[in-house]
C-alpha cells in the first residue's frame, strides 16, 4: 500500500538525519510499498541519492527486508529550472543524458532502477517552499524564454531515451503548455498537481497521468480550495499519488517536515472524495505506476 510517486529521501536524511532514512524505508517496506520513485532537482544528484539509500540498507540487518527495499526503490535524473541551468541549458542537458546513460552502465544496485527524467518545467511560484534560490526579477522576458528552452530540451531528451518524464509547473501554465505542444512527448505525470480544472483537462487530454500530493488536504486555503473537487474528477486510470517529502506536510501533519509514512493521510484524503477505501485506492495507484514506468 500507499505507493509514492515522488520523494526526496536524500533531502530528508540531510533534515533529519541517516537513521529518519532507515526508519522511512523500514516503514515503507512494513506497510506492503511496491514503488516510491525517488526524484532530486540537480543534474548529477542521481549518484548522492542512490548512495544515500545504500547507505540506509546498510543500517538494516533483515536481509529480505533490505531486498524488499531494494526491489521498491526506483528512481529519476533530472534538472529544475535554477538560474545556472537556464543559463546553461544546453551544457546542462548534455551533461543530463551522459549522467544517465553512465548510471545505466554502472555497477550501482539500482542502475536498472533509473526509470524516468525529471523533474522539470517551468516555476513561477517564487514563494515556493520547495525550490529555493531564485530571483524573481532576474526572471525577465528573455531568461523566461531560457526556461522554456531548457526544459523543451530536457523534455526531447525524454523523448529521445524514450522515458517518461515528471513535470514540474507551479503558475507557468501558460510557458508549460507551450512546450508540450511543441515537443510532442506526453509520457510522464505532472506532480504536485496544483491548476485548476481547465488546466487539468488539457494535460488529460494529451494522455499525462496526475499526480497529488499532500497541498491536496489544504481545501480550507483559498489557493487550494477546488483540489477536493478535482481528485474526483481524474480518471483512475490516471491517478497517483505522492508525498513531495520533504515539502508539503498533509494535515494533520501540516506543521511538521514531511516524511514518506506521512502519505496515508493523502491516501485516505483522496479516498475519501472518491468513496473508495484507501486499500482499493492503493491498488489503482500501484497499476498506474506499473503502467506508466514498465515495471
Amino acid at each position: 500500500m500507499y505507493s509514492d510517486s515522488l520523494l526526496n529521501l536524500f533531502q530528508i536524511t540531510e533534515d533529519l538525519g541517516l537513521q529518519q532514512g532507515v526508519d522511512s524505508l523500514i516503514d515503507m517496506e512494513e506497510n506492503g510499498v511496491s514503488f516510491a520513485l525517488d526524484s532530486g532537482i540537480h543534474v548529477d544528484d542521481i549518484w548522492a541519492r542512490t548512495a544515500r539509500v545504500e547507505e540506509c540498507l546498510d543500517l538494516i540487518d533483515d536481509e529480505t527486508q533490505k531486498k524488499h527495499i531494494q526491489n521498491m526503490m526506483y528512481f529519476t535524473a533530472g534538472v529544475m529550472p535554477d538560474l545556472y541551468s537556464v543559463d546553461n541549458r544546453f551544457e546542462v542537458i548534455e551533461n543530463l543524458e551522459n549522467v544517465i546513460n553512465d548510471f545505466k552502465e554502472s555497477d550501482s544496485i539500482f542502475a536498472s532502477h533509473l526509470v524516468g527524467i525529471g523533474p522539470g518545467g517551468i516555476d513561477h511560484d517564487w514563494d515556493s517552499v520547495e525550490f529555493n534560490g531564485r530571483n524573481h526579477e532576474y526572471f525577465d522576458y528573455d531568461t523566461v524564454n531560457d526556461e522554456k528552452d531548457l526544459f523543451a530540451l530536457q523534455l526531447t531528451l525524454a523523448k529521445k531515451l524514450n522515458m517518461p518524464f515528471v513535470l514540474h509547473s507551479r503558475k507557468g501554465f501558460k510557458e508549460t503548455s507551450d512546450v508540450l505542444k511543441a515537443v510532442k512527448w506526453n509520457k510522464g505525470l505532472v506532480h504536485g498537481f496544483s491548476y485548476s480544472q481547465s488546466e487539468l483537462e488539457f494535460f488529460l487530454d494529451l494522455g499525462w497521468y496526475i499526480s497529488f500530493s499532500g497541498s491536496v488536504t489544504y481545501a480550507g486555503k483559498k489557493a487550494f480550495s477546488d483540489m477536493s473537487e478535482l481528485v474526483s474528477y481524474v480518471p483512475k486510470d490516471r491517478l497517483l499519488i505522492e508525498s513531495d517529502c520533504p515539502f508539503y506536510p498533509p494535515v494533520p501533519v501540516k506543521n511538521s517536515t514531511n516524511i514518506p509514512q506521512n502519505i496515508k493521510y493523502v491516501y485516505e484524503y483522496i479516498s475519501s472524495k472518491r468513496n473508495i477505501s484507501s486499500h482499493k485506492l492503493s491498488e489503482i495507484v500501484e497499476s498506474n505506476f506499473q503502467k506508466l514506468f514498465g515495471i
